[in-house]
């Protein structure tokens, strides 16, 4: 197996994406650090692992509490003595126009997905040095491109691609992986539980439409194996908005400006 007993942290590992990837390195020998919020489906997601004989750990975290990260960096190295591989996926989205979306829902946004991501980051650093170890970033593609009700949200995940494709260059040297992927729609939650969600929104995700999780996870870890650098996983619609907006911005907004997005 890949991945066995790799010591594997996964922030948002509650739902969605983190649960399919720790289903994933749990079913390939790996013990697994399980953080998000909610106390309650992270026990359930441990429950859920097929492979019994594999010890994991539940480690309640907030990342928008990214004063907290070293602390908590330090209770996860020392539960297994070790950190091989941080998956940072904890996140929230948006689906509301600049104009009306409070600052106060922007700043939570980029707090979770830009900012405590980098503090835990940071904080667990010198262990994955030591390991020669992997650090892999959930971004989007919402990282490479723009879109109408996605305002802090692109932000944050452009912000997420252009850290850590400098620490990659950073840290090639010290013998560790940095990773960054980039998803399209996937069928998760992420639409309904986004800031400025409303009902009609959620029932017109195009996320329903994307890859499933268990998909996801499959890819995304055959390209951590692999020890990849950035890598795109969803469907041919986003691939082809990114080839585009890189060749052609002004067309990109002309084409995409109309486009159903939510």
């Amino acid at each position: 197996m890949r991945f066995k007993d790799k010591v594997v942290w996964i922030t948002g590992a509650s739902s969605g994406l983190g649960e399919a990837m720790a289903k994933g390195f749990n079913a390939e020998g790996a013990k697994i650090i399980l953080s998000a919020r909610n106390v309650q489906e992270l026990k359930r997601v441990q429950d859920s692992f097929t492979n019994k004989n594999t010890p994991s750990l539940v480690l309640p975290f907030d990342v928008q509490n990214y004063n907290e990260a070293p602390v908590i960096a330090q209770q996860a190295l020392q539960s297994f003595d070790k950190i091989d591989i941080l998956i940072n996926n904890a996140g929230i989205s948006q689906r509301s126009l600049a104009k009306d979306t409070p600052f106060k829902d922007e700043l939570r946004l980029i707090e979770v997905d830009l900012i405590g991501t980098i503090a835990l980051t940071k904080a667990i650093l010198p262990e994955i040095i030591n390991q020669s170890g992997q650090i892999v970033v959930i971004s989007s593609v919402m990282g490479k491109i723009n879109t109408k009700y996605r305002s802090a949200y692109a932000a944050a995940k452009h912000g997420l691609v252009g850290y850590f494709e400098s620490l990659r260059l950073e840290m090639m040297d010290e013998g560790v992986n940095v990773m960054t992927i980039l998803p399209g729609f996937i069928a998760t939650n992420i639409a309904k539980n986004a800031l400025g969600a409303s009902d009609e929104i959620t029932k017109n995700s195009q996320n329903s439409l994307g890859l499933t999780p268990d998909l996801f996870a499959q890819k995304a870890l055959s390209a951590i194996s692999q020890r990849k650098g950035n890598i795109y996983i969803g469907g041919m619609k986003e691939k082809i908005a990114m080839l585009l907006k890189r060749l052609s911005p002004s067309l990109f907004d002309s084409f995409i400006k109309n486009k159903k997005v939510t």
